[in-house]
């Protein structure tokens, strides 16, 4: 039977979505045939080492200077060492060469380029670490997109310029734009609480790949954009994710004057997205990089999601206030549109233009029309055993990314969706906070309800949570686990 919530999300460029993980130097090797980064367990390497090995090891790690470290990457050089593997730019390969080659006695340039090698990691399953698009990343591209059309179709009844986007000039006047746009703007009369949107599991074998996120000036100059690359882990083009949208009658009395309704929600996320494709497609080949093909061929719409997604597709049409970088020793300025584009690559410099990718393009389809069955879910760290944690400090072979699409996964729990859910929201962020907190009286036991309660709090913050409005409700929870009344 047809499940009319069941979607798909194709990828269609690069997608990060920050997860506060890092590969970490000291835990990963590169394996410089192959190109791949086998991320490790520390102690299961140290196990795996010979009685001779150990000796070098530890006298390597008495030392405890900047120097040492770089001893240290060059001890692990080409062992083979059991982990998680990861498609690595040729670049990458290149620059930890050069890394290795450095002399041992300038501990400057040492921890500058070892600090380089901090490569931050998309958002994954920690049991299988698959990665997945977060519901909330999902979300927030419709909000964006909706809150665009509103304002467009009020026709500048907002008032003055304000910043919805990630450079935040003021978080108050952006509020005051969603209350103008929403009806009121309160968790209450919000309708986005009546949109529910899953995380986006993987349908298939998806394969991830570490690259360089470069900055590019829009208008060519013969000074380069100021900022420095960064190195990333993205999903590559081509996999596919399947998850759920719904959208929720409000009850009579909620105060949601206008619901959001299927259609709307949809015509508003492709009509956004695909106004600002054309935009960025027109600036790309200006600089000579190569638009990514957004042909929909049945789709329902383009989106956008992500880092360096491009301030203007999160940010609404009419009310941007994004912030310029200027000069050395100059105050940054403000514009209604960016400067510079941050584009994938393979390489951190010396790079062909005609080669940079930009990031987040995703389009969204009908799962059913693709004949795609949504796989069990997938659970995180807090859904864990012990007996779990203990099969994990076994030697583990390397697994391929294709290889890892095949393991199976528990049901997470309601807790642990809940946690997952909370773990990716801005402590800042009071309408999404509010929604969680309303998803607490859902779970099933005291003990749940208490620990949902106080992950909400430790996410607000102390000196937020003094004033918040629901405090002495959260802090019940948290005290007695008592039913929600």
């Amino acid at each position: 039977m047809k499940d009319p919530n069941l979607f798909s999300i194709r990828v269609l460029s690069p997608v990060h979505i920050g997860c506060d993980e890092v590969y970490e130097p000291m835990s990963f090797v590169i394996d410089e045939n192959a190109g791949r980064l086998i991320s490790f367990d520390p102690q299961t390497f140290i196990r795996g080492l010979g009685e001779g090995d150990k000796r070098n090891f530890s006298e390597i790690c008495r030392k405890g200077t900047l120097e040492s470290l770089l001893e240290l990457y060059k001890f692990m050089r080409g062992r083979n060492v059991p982990g998680h593997a990861v498609n690595i730019c040729p670049g990458l390969v290149d620059d930890y060469r050069r890394t290795l080659r450095l002399s041992v006695t300038d501990g400057r340039k040492i921890q500058q380029e070892l600090n380089n090698f901090s490569i931050a990691r998309t958002a994954f399953n920690l049991y299988t670490q698959l990665p997945y698009l977060p519901g909330s990343a999902i979300k927030g591209a419709f909000r964006t997109a909706y809150l665009d059309r509103q304002s467009q179709s009020r026709s500048g009844a907002a008032g003055r310029q304000v910043d919805g986007g990630p450079t935040r000039v003021s978080g108050r006047e952006a509020k005051e734009l969603e209350k103008t746009l929403l009806d009121g703007g309160s968790f209450e009369t919000d309708p986005f609480r009546m949109l529910k949107i899953s995380d986006f599991i993987p349908a298939g074998p998806v394969k991830t790949r570490v690259v360089y996120a470069v900055n590019e000036k829009k208008v060519p100059s013969k000074f380069k954009a100021r900022g420095p690359y960064q190195i990333l882990e993205v999903i590559e083009p081509g996999a596919v994710f399947v998850g759920t949208i719904g959208i929720i009658e409000p009850e009579k009395t909620a105060g949601i004057k206008n619901p959001l309704r299927r259609e709307t929600l949809f015509d508003s996320v492709a009509g956004f997205y695909t106004r600002e494709k054309r935009r960025e497609d027109d600036e790309l080949r200006e600089i000579d990089v190569s638009p990514i093909d957004g042909h929909l061929a049945g789709m329902l719409a383009l989106a956008r999601i992500g880092r360096h997604s491009g301030a203007e597709s999160v940010t609404i049409e009419g009310h941007r206030r994004i912030r310029i970088m200027k000069g050395k020793g100059e105050r940054p300025g403000t514009s209604d549109h960016a400067t510079t584009f941050w584009l994938a690559s393979d390489a951190s410099k010396s790079y062909a233009k005609t080669q940079l990718r930009p990031f987040g393009w995703v389009v969204i389809g009908d799962a059913d029309a693709l004949r795609i069955d949504l796989p069990a879910e997938q659970p995180s760290v807090e859904s864990l055993t012990e007996a779990d944690m203990a099969k994990d400090q076994a030697p583990q072979p390397v697994l391929e990314p294709q290889t890892m699409a095949a393991i199976p996964a528990p049901e997470q729990s309601a807790l642990v969706k809940l946690l997952d859910e909370l773990r990716i929201i801005a402590g800042t962020d009071a309408g999404r906070i509010g929604t969680v907190i309303q998803k607490i009286e859902k779970l099933e036991s005291h003990a749940d309800r208490a620990a949902a309660a106080t992950a909400v709090r430790d996410k607000i913050g102390p000196k937020a949570f003094k004033k918040h409005k629901r405090k002495e409700y959260i802090e019940g929870l948290i005290a007695t686990g008592t039913e929600v009344v």
